[in-house]
């Protein structure tokens, strides 16, 4: 019986990984059945680990988001019965395939289940990379290619992704195809601003970080691009308040003498999110910014209520600020 598991936040990565091992082992996607421990319990899965695969000489069990092998166990949680999933580990009688997909940055090595899978399986760990290590990644896979990368490009490009190889691996495949049968393969600002669409969070961040510094023509115009988007004012309200509320988070903690990584891990948001805050934050007024939080709620209260209309609203916050 093969037994793998597969731990990142890397969902790309891990993805392909599973892909990989089901074609290793011949299994089609027919025999791959998947079991997210959120909503099912470990028993169920094994139990259909231990039966015979349909018209098929094996099949492959894929159990996702195993919650218990981290220290974030809570209420709610399935009754999983994890002696029934150590014993298959440690008397596996079955050829069927077993994958253990979990989507996180790391497991909890002190529990006894996490040390006997580790020994029982193929582990494959997708982490995540720091800026300048991915920089380096990404240069030497479009060179690779023969692409040249103009200076400042590699910065914008890590920016864009927001520093998540998964996702900076599906851009430097779509600059791969882009480059395939030209006669010139050059990497520049204005090639990335045309392939690599800036996500909505990059813009939600513009913005707000245009409405600290009160430059209110910059913050209208990114607005109004918004809104050519057809993006939903408001969910725009809400984003542009959590990241206020963000704004305010960093500052304090930083303040607090936290640094940049254990602000992100305190509060659970990507590193680079942290990163791009807190070399701004010399701009932020923590008061200023609570004041646009209070201005916000009560916005968002005459919305719902019918007071103020939806699409003038955001408008009126920016014109007033």
């Amino acid at each position: 019986m093969a037994i793998y598991t597969i731990i990142g936040e890397q969902v790309v990565l891990c993805e392909k990984k599973i892909h990989e091992l089901l074609d290793k082992h011949q299994i089609n996607s027919f025999d791959a059945i998947s079991y997210d421990m959120r909503e099912t319990t470990i028993q169920k899965a094994i139990f259909d680990l231990q039966t015979v695969a349909f018209l098929s000489p094996k099949k492959a069990i894929i159990i996702k988001n195993p919650v218990f092998l981290t220290t974030k166990e809570g209420k709610g949680e399935q009754p999983h019965d994890l002696n029934v999933l150590m014993d298959v580990l440690e008397h596996p009688k079955t050829d069927n395939i077993l994958i253990i997909y979990a989507p996180y940055d790391k497991l909890d090595d002190r529990k006894k289940l996490v040390k006997l899978l580790k020994k029982k399986s193929e582990v494959f760990t997708f982490e995540t990379y720091s800026e300048a290590s991915l920089k380096e990644w990404a240069k030497q896979k479009l060179e690779k290619e023969g692409v040249e990368c103009e200076p400042g490009v590699l910065d914008l490009l890590i920016r864009l992704t927001h520093a998540k190889i998964d996702t900076l691996l599906q851009e430097i495949e779509k600059i791969i195809i882009y480059f395939m049968d030209a006669p010139s393969k050059v990497l520049t600002v204005e090639v990335i601003h045309v392939l690599v669409a800036r996500q909505l969070e990059d813009n939600v961040f513009l913005l707000t970080d245009a409405l600290v510094k009160r430059n209110i023509e910059e913050a209208y115009l990114i607005y109004e691009d918004l809104m050519t988007q057809n993006e939903e004012p408001l969910k725009l309200l809400i984003l542009i308040a959590n990241q206020f509320r963000l704004m305010a988070q960093v500052v304090e903690l930083s303040q607090k003498g936290y640094r940049e990584a254990d602000i992100a891990k305190t509060l659970n948001v990507h590193p680079y999110r942290v990163k791009l805050i807190h070399s701004q934050s010399h701009h932020f007024n923590p008061k200023v910014l609570k004041k646009y939080l209070i201005q916000l709620a009560d916005m968002d209260y005459k919305i719902k209520t019918g007071i103020l209309d939806k699409e003038l609203a955001l408008e009126l916050f920016i014109l007033n600020l």
